[in-house]
């Protein structure tokens, strides 16, 4: 998964909103099969290849989003 992250560019964005209803209804399933089923419009039923390439990254627990914005908007922001 670490390779896949990495293998193309990416777009770091915090959003303030409600997690579970972002996860469920705008970034969907995990699998892309379940999304293209479940919640056609999401992002990863329109955009995900398989569970890999599912197309976007989002973390559901709120110490893990800390370290996760710290490391894309302090860490890599500042190595420069």
């Amino acid at each position: 998964m670490v390779d896949e992250l990495c293998s193309g560019p990416t777009l770091a964005l915090e959003i303030a909103c409600d997690v579970d209803g972002f996860r469920n209804e705008v970034a969907g399933p995990f699998d892309v099969e379940i999304a293209k089923v479940l919640v056609p419009d999401s992002i990863r039923a329109k955009y995900g290849k398989d569970r890999v390439q599912n197309a976007i990254h989002c973390t559901d627990l709120i110490d893990e989003s800390r370290n996760e914005l710290s490391y894309f908007f302090d860490i890599l922001c500042n190595s420069n």
